[in-house]
This record gives C-alpha cells, sequence and structure tokens, in this order.
C-alpha cells in the first residue's frame, strides 16, 4: 500500500515538474527567431511542411558570412543539385513539425497585433508579416516543452539508477531551472534535443543492465536506436556514440554475460545504431553528393590547438560553463562519492563529458558564437549532475556550514537562470561587434567582466529604472530591455485592446504556481511516506 502510494506521488510529482518548467519556459522565451541558426531550422521545418523537401531559401540578410562570402551563405551549403540545404541536423526540424502545423493553422484566426508581443527592435532574419512572425513564433516555443522532458527523462534515469524519488525530483528540477538549460529552451537550438536524445539512450542501457539474462532486450534496442538517430540531430553526436556503447557493455562481469546472452539482441542492437548513421551518410550524399561531407565548410567547423577553447570555456567570466551552470560545482565536489556509489556510470558520465569538452575545443568554433556559455557543451549538464544526486542523498548527515553553502549555490542559481532566460544575448553580442569590431570583440565578451551577460543585461536595464525611480511607469515599461514572450503579451495588453495573448500568458502563469504547489506538496508527502531505498 505505502509502495502504490508513493509511486503515485512520485508520478504525480513529475507532471508538476513538467508543467511547472514547460510554463516558465513559455514565459521567458523570446517568442522569435534568435539566431540564423534557428532561422536555418525554422526553414528547414518549413519546407519539409509545405514542399516535402530539405532545401531552403536561405537568409536574404548579411549574418555570420565571412567578408569574402556573399549575403545569405551562412547556415547553408551549396546542394549537389544546386539547391541550398542547411549544414544542421534535422532531427530539431522534424520535431518541430507539430508546432508548425499549429502555427499554419490558427495564423488566420489571431489578432494581427499578436505577433507585436515579440521584441520588435531587434535583428529579424525574415520579412515581418503577421504570417512569417506568428509561425515563428509559435515554433520556436519547441524547446519549451523538450527540455522539461530532458529533465523527466534525468530523474527516470536517477530512479533507475537506485536514488530516491526526492533526489530524482530535486536533481532534474535542478537541471530545468538552475542551469543553462533553462535560457536554451527557449531557442530553436539542438542543444536541448540532443540531451533529450541521449539521456533517453542512457536511461534504457540502464534499464536494460537491471534485467534478467536474456530479458529486457526491448531496451538495448531502444537505446541503440535513440544513439543512431542522436547524430540527425546533430553529427557533434557521434563523440557520444562510443560511450554509449562502453555503458552498454558494461564492466568486465557485464561483459561476459553479454557474451553468453542471445547474439541475436546485440545483433539488432548494432543493426539499429548503425541503421542511423548509415541514414545520415545517405542524406549527406543526397545533399552534397558525398556521405562524409556535412556542409560545415570553411571556417565553420576547422581544427584548431585545444588549450584556448578548453581554458575559456571552462574559466572565463563570459563564457565558462561552471560560471553560468554553478550546480555543476557541487557535481564537480560530490564526484567522488558518485564513483564510489556507481564506478560504471561515473566512468561513462566522465568518458562523455571528457570527450565532448576536448573535440569541442579543437574546434574553430569551439564557442558555439552568440551563446550564453560554451553552447556546445550544454547536453553534458545534466550527465554530471548525476554526481550532485549522490551528493544529495546524503543531505541530513552533511555539515550545517555544507548545507546552507549548497542551498544558496542551488537556490541563487534559479533567479540567474531566469534573468539570463529573460534577455537578448544577440543584442549584447550585436553592441559588442560594433563596438570592438569583428577580429576582437569575442574574446572582450569572454573575458571582461562588465561585459558578461550577467553585468551587461544589468547595465542595459538602467534606463528603464530612472523612469521607475521617477514613477514614469510607462516610459519604465517601454524602455525595458526584456526580451521575453510574457513580459511582451503584458506590454502588448497595456498598449492596445489585443489582451488576449496577455491572457493565455496569465494562464501559464497560473498552471506554474499550482504546478509549484503540487510539486512541493508531493515532495513533502514523499518524505513522509518513504519506502524502502531502491538498489
Amino acid at each position: 500500500m505505502r509502495a502504490a502510494r508513493v509511486t503515485r506521488l512520485t508520478w504525480l510529482a513529475w507532471l508538476a515538474l513538467v508543467v511547472l518548467c514547460a510554463s516558465l519556459f513559455v514565459w521567458t522565451a523570446p517568442g522569435r527567431i534568435t539566431y540564423p541558426d534557428d532561422e536555418i531550422v525554422f526553414q528547414t521545418t518549413q519546407s519539409l511542411v509545405e514542399d516535402h523537401d530539405l532545401s531552403i531559401a536561405g537568409i536574404a540578410k548579411r549574418t555570420g558570412e565571412r567578408v569574402d562570402r556573399p549575403t545569405g551563405t551562412f547556415g547553408w551549403a551549396p546542394g549537389r543539385d544546386g539547391e541550398r540545404y542547411g549544414f544542421f541536423g534535422h532531427g530539431t526540424s522534424i520535431v518541430a513539425i507539430p508546432a508548425y502545423l499549429l502555427a499554419r493553422a490558427s495564423v488566420e484566426h489571431i489578432p494581427p497585433l499578436w505577433r507585436y508581443a515579440a521584441r520588435p527592435d531587434l535583428f529579424y532574419f525574415h520579412r515581418r508579416d503577421l504570417d512569417s512572425d506568428w509561425k515563428r513564433l509559435v515554433v520556436s516555443l519547441t524547446n519549451s516543452l523538450i527540455t522539461p522532458l530532458g529533465a523527466l527523462l534525468l530523474g527516470l534515469w536517477l530512479s533507475v539508477l537506485g536514488y530516491r524519488p526526492q533526489i530524482c525530483l530535486v536533481t532534474a528540477l535542478v537541471y530545468a531551472l538552475g542551469t543553462t538549460a533553462w535560457p536554451y529552451a527557449g531557442t530553436l537550438l539542438s542543444e536541448p534535443l540532443t540531451t533529450l536524445v541521449l539521456l533517453g539512450a542512457a536511461l534504457e542501457i540502464s534499464r536494460w543492465h537491471r534485467c534478467a539474462p536474456g530479458e529486457g532486450r526491448g531496451h538495448l534496442w531502444a537505446a541503440a536506436t535513440l544513439a543512431g538517430l542522436s547524430v540527425h540531430v546533430h553529427v557533434l553526436n557521434l563523440i557520444a556514440l562510443p560511450c554509449l556503447l562502453a555503458y552498454a557493455l558494461g564492466p568486465p562481469a557485464r561483459r561476459a554475460r553479454a557474451r553468453a546472452e542471445d547474439r541475436r539482441t546485440w545483433l539488432v542492437a548494432l543493426t539499429l545504431g548503425a541503421s542511423g548513421l548509415a541514414l545520415l551518410g545517405l542524406s549527406q550524399w543526397w545533399r552534397f553528393g558525398s556521405p562524409f561531407e556535412t556542409g560545415r565548410f570553411d571556417h565553420y567547423g576547422h581544427w584548431v590547438w585545444p588549450l584556448r577553447g578548453l581554458w575559456t570555456m571552462l574559466v572565463a567570466p563570459g563564457r565558462s560553463l561552471l560560471w553560468y551552470s554553478p550546480p555543476l560545482l557541487l557535481a564537480l565536489w560530490a564526484w567522488p562519492k558518485l564513483r564510489a556509489r556507481d564506478p560504471s556510470t561515473a566512468t561513462f558520465v566522465a568518458a562523455l563529458a571528457l570527450s565532448r569538452l576536448v573535440f569541442v575545443a579543437c574546434r574553430s568554433d569551439w564557442h558555439g558564437g552568440w551563446a550564453i556559455g560554451p553552447r556546445y557543451l550544454i547536453p553534458t549538464i545534466p550527465f554530471v549532475l548525476v554526481a550532485l544526486a549522490s551528493w544529495l542523498e546524503g543531505w541530513a548527515e552533511r555539515p550545517r556550514w555544507g548545507r546552507i553553502a549548497a542551498a544558496s549555490v542551488l537556490g541563487l542559481s534559479v533567479p540567474l537562470q531566469a534573468w539570463l532566460a529573460s534577455h537578448s544575448v544577440f543584442q549584447l553580442f550585436w553592441r559588442l561587434n560594433i563596438e570592438h569590431g569583428r577580429e576582437r570583440y569575442m574574446a572582450v565578451a569572454d573575458w571582461r567582466w562588465t561585459e558578461t551577460p550577467m553585468v551587461a543585461f544589468w547595465r542595459a536595464q538602467q534606463p528603464a529604472l530612472a523612469f521607475w525611480r521617477d514613477g514614469q511607469l510607462r516610459a519604465a515599461l517601454n524602455t525595458a530591455q526584456f526580451d521575453a514572450l510574457g513580459f511582451g503579451a503584458y506590454r502588448l495588453a497595456r498598449a492596445t485592446d489585443a489582451d488576449g495573448l496577455w491572457q493565455i500568458m496569465l494562464g501559464f502563469a497560473l498552471a506554474a504556481i499550482l504546478a509549484a504547489v503540487v510539486l512541493v506538496y508531493s515532495l513533502w508527502a514523499l518524505s513522509r511516506a518513504r519506502g524502502p531505498r531502491r538498489r
């Protein structure tokens, strides 16, 4: 009876967590296409729906091209048939199809003023009209659901690894709201879906490990399928495949069992994984004339010495993964706990995180462009946080100063991510590019404290704060530099009679409040109805 109640409370808490995070992400999402990468992903989605093809029109404005390249050549590579094709994986474009269909079906039924909820004073990559703006607004919210689902998979994986429900829930919540997963939830970049797919593969491998010999082969097949499909989200996920394979084989005892088990299980799994790779090669051959051509030509992806990238991504105040996802500091501190508790998982996590870190540092675009923190390392965050779960398991036994310090880091990380998510990093880099020049501005953004997003966003709000202190609330609202859909809907409702979108955003706010209450209650009830610890 107690076990059944714990199960019900746990799933109620997971539902509340997903609703809470998704509602907050929609509120702070910009509601527009922020990067040229996002625009290419959107155009691919549009082409898949409208033309049943992968070719794209490209961007008519100058974005990230080299000085010797003509306008409109960023984000796509010339195909063998003369068409333009995006050089990004198509996984995100395919997942965004339902959002595009929803946007297309609703565009004729919404008030035209709704398109002005997204900030109109920032750079746009398309011709602005109701149809274009609304479709991009809706499709750009795709990752607002993908990211909470990633948090769910992280929690389920931790549960399979033997952690208590409360620890799984808290760690997943820390990932979703206390790391840069939140700011990236408002983009149409591939990192959230990469995280989801890799976590899904790790979860299925762990489930298979806990099955009796000869059983649960479907878990291994699902993991292999997800691993093979991960390269269609981003080709960089090739680096994760050997790590996942080694994790599936497990320690020597597990490898001995694998040799004794039905060889068909492994044959099918390897075939499923290889099929994903073969499909990627076929796609690249069809688009670019060679299965080994990704389309990332010229300066977009050549090899460089890794020391600069490693140092910057780990230490620089404007780019460090640790500065912008503070819970990782606690996770690294807790690493010995994970190694002692689960050596196999600890080795897998270390291999996945370090191999991606070093490989990314060897690329000329290691910084990930105009992004918060090191963009390409975002998918490693939930894996490293597994060590945090090991530390939280012994929370009650920790010294008081340790609990206070940990609670402070975790608690302050949430408003930090909300602050980062509700502003435009594109706006910051645009200004730095103009002020410091193309050759120098990136180093300024990475290493100058006053130009880090945390500080620069605060400086950008000073005019609005001055109006607010003078009692000029309307002027403060008009000059505030928030780049969030919830704020835009509120400002639109105050300026016009188009308050329908604001009512929808209030509905999301109410859903977030109710979900938070349910989540807190569930955690409290789980602590009182604590079942036996699973191992």
